[in-house]
């Protein structure tokens, strides 16, 4: 959550999408607010992360 807004600053092109052990409203909250486009909780669902990934590639083209 700390490098968000740096992560946001140095490449605002780049969605971020946030993996992490606390799936907690609060977490979520901070992370869209701090500038991640998406947030996954381990343990990860690897199709669900590709389909957020190509979410993000189509909204870019």
């Amino acid at each position: 959550l700390d490098m968000l807004p740096k992560v946001r600053a140095e490449r605002p092109d780049v969605p971020v999408i946030m993996i992490t052990a606390y799936g907690d409203a609060e977490t979520r909250r901070k992370a869209i607010e701090r500038g991640a486009t998406g947030l996954l909780t381990k343990p990860i669902d690897f199709a669900l992360l590709r389909q957020q990934i190509d979410t993000r590639l189509e909204q870019a083209a």
